[in-house]
């Protein structure tokens, strides 16, 4: 029987914490010399459930890097759990659904507006966040289904 790497069983544990709170989402791990990570990619969830898995998570990182003095502080070693040197969580929800309606929308350059005001698409997405708080998933669906002109995604010619 195969035995996973501890940044592998974080990854299971925290995958299987994300399923069980009605999430999606994709969990690697890497192991190289001198430590470990694990990257949670979250495609679907609620802003409170992300909040949450964050919270989750942090008991599996055993320290953090200090980059002014250039030095990773072990400050929360444990053995009573698999632990990883670096863990990621990354919001991929807004992607995911713009994705589906448009597999190529990061690939093609794009004006992001809101209004009549041309924006980052990052200052869209979060625009769009403050806009519709806690609805911003189901804000950018009708967006995306023509429901809201407010916002719109122009190709540029």
């Amino acid at each position: 029987m195969k035995t996973l790497t501890q940044s592998a069983q974080v990854a299971k544990l925290i995958k299987k914490v994300a399923l069980q709170n009605g999430m999606k989402v994709k969990a690697s791990s890497s192991n190289y010399s001198m430590g470990c990570s694990v990257t949670i990619k979250v495609l679907k969830g609620s802003d409170k459930d992300l909040e949450k898995l964050k919270d989750y998570s942090d008991q599996f990182k055993y320290g953090k890097l200090d980059g002014m003095n250039d030095i990773y502080d072990n400050t929360n070693v444990r053995e009573d759990i698999p632990q990883t040197k670096y863990l990621s969580i990354n919001d991929d929800r807004a992607s995911e659904i713009l994705k589906y309606y448009d597999e190529n929308i990061w690939k093609t350059e794009k004006k992001w507006m809101w209004f009549d005001n041309e924006l980052r698409s990052y200052e869209w997405i979060n625009q769009i966040k403050e806009e519709f708080k806690n609805d911003w998933q189901k804000g950018l669906i009708n967006i995306m289904e023509g429901k809201d002109s407010r916002f719109t995604i122009k190709n540029v010619a």
